[in-house]
């Protein structure tokens, strides 16, 4: 099997958790069949020692900070993330290094035989592919013997096929209202389902939340007796100073007082994945291993994670961002505020249909002086570009349609002077195709 040949096969279970029927589909959702391929290959996730790292936004950059910081102090660190922006390849790395596509078409051929295998246990329904994803990383990680793997969740929490570690720490970051069919309509229902990635007696660290989701936090860990820290009751950041190349911020936890720490990212939402990231090092070290605050310091200095208040064009400005909710859609707006002058924003954005369009445009309309609205392409689950356009089209907002990013890239190039800031945004799909179109292949 070549790596082209192992794509196609893995993309045959796209579909496989998807339902237009809500109830159907949150009935898909367990850890029985990730639990069974897992036994087939050997149970790999048991030879990890796994941050696990749950959330509604910012799981996929603090789990690269911890992963870099990690990867500074001399470890070997594999990171598992999704989606991907370019090639799956990015799900799955060691060292900041992608996996190999001889690697990957290694690994899918020999998780095959076990997939087949369970597809004939009709008890327990068809493999997904996320599933398979989360195998092949259990088992690239296990196979390369590395020191800590950094897993982030899915979906949830609870049934999340991730869900299956032991962790030596578990993470939460802010939680906001998303995939509501699924996990709950309330704050305090999504924390339930995210919360149990907090195990008996190990520790979790937390971003700050709403007060609903931060009691039923609180409550969980006292209950398993987790011991937990949270920004901002046991974490303290300050912000100093801000600009296009990144922010500098003081941090104080329990242990430590961290003076001018330069984080790449742009943003305050990712000063607190930092403050998150350093809380969940120094519970590590806790448990007896041994981090520099040299690494520290050079892990967030070095950290990259594409897609995300992702500055790749000057003269116009041209911003990347994978927000996709109203709450990530506001951090965009004050991190813009804070950083870029320019005359006008033309926004090029794209959404998934299962994503709060009158919640999102109320937040990004008044913001952007032309929207552009777009759609990723051969993709079921997006919403289509014109229906975009005719809810958000009553703000005033000049709009235009384009059915692709390769248009919707040029026309916004085509309308900008040097002096407009060209954002795009509203989907991960969406940037990822806007990066090819731009040329860029560094992840």
């Amino acid at each position: 099997m070549n790596y082209e040949a192992a794509l196609a096969y893995i993309d045959t279970f796209i579909n496989s958790e998807r339902s237009p029927d809500f109830s159907r589909q949150a009935r898909f959702y367990n850890l029985e069949r990730i639990s069974r391929l897992l036994a087939h290959l050997g149970d790999p996730h048991r030879r990890l020692k796994v941050v696990h790292v749950a959330g509604s936004k910012g799981k996929g950059s603090t789990a690269a900070l911890i992963a870099s910081i990690l990867t500074h102090a001399g470890y070997k660190t594999g990171l598992f993330t999704q989606p991907h922006l370019i090639t799956p390849r990015e799900r799955c790395r060691i060292d900041s290094r992608l996996i190999s596509e001889e690697d990957f078409a290694q690994y899918v051929a020999r998780l095959k035989p076990s997939i087949e295998a369970m597809t004939e246990l009709e008890s327990v329904g068809r493999v997904s592919f996320f599933e398979i994803y989360t195998a092949l990383a259990f088992t690239y990680f296990a196979d390369n013997a590395v020191d800590f793997a950094v897993i982030e969740v899915g979906l949830g929490g609870r049934l999340d096929a991730t869900n299956v570690v032991d962790p030596l720490v578990s993470v939460i970051t802010p939680i906001s209202l998303e995939h509501t069919a699924i996990l709950g309509d309330t704050h305090e229902a999504i924390a339930k389902e995210k919360a149990e990635i907090i195990k008996p007696n190990r520790p979790v660290v937390s971003a700050p939340q709403v007060p609903e989701a931060q009691a039923v936090f609180e409550a969980v860990a006292a209950d398993r007796e987790a011991p937990m820290d949270s920004v901002g009751c046991d974490i303290y950041l300050k912000r100093k100073d801000w600009n296009i190349n990144g922010q500098t911020l003081d941090l104080t936890t329990p242990s430590a007082f961290y003076p001018d720490l330069f984080l790449s990212l742009l943003g305050e939402h990712q000063a607190v994945n930092a403050a998150t990231a350093i809380g969940c090092i120094e519970r590590i070290c806790q448990e007896g291993y041994k981090v520099p605050r040299t690494s520290i310091y050079a892990g967030l200095k070095e950290v990259r994670w594409a897609g995300r208040m992702q500055v790749v064009g000057r003269f116009p400005a041209i911003l990347l961002d994978g927000a996709h909710s109203p709450t990530s859609a506001e951090a965009l707006c004050k991190a813009i505020r804070e950083v870029f002058h320019y005359r006008r924003l033309i926004l090029v954005v794209g959404l998934m249909r299962d994503k709060d369009l009158q919640a999102i445009g109320e937040v990004l309309c008044p913001f952007a002086d032309e929207i552009i609205t777009t759609q990723a392409f051969n993709n079921p689950r997006v919403t289509p570009a014109e229906e975009i356009a005719g809810v958000w089209s009553e703000t005033g907002t000049k709009f235009h349609v384009c059915l692709n990013v390769r248009e919707a890239i040029p026309l916004a190039q085509s309308i900008a002077t040097p002096s407009d800031l060209i954002c795009i945004a509203g989907s991960i799909y969406i940037v990822g195709e806007a990066m090819k179109v731009l040329g860029i292949d560094e992840i």
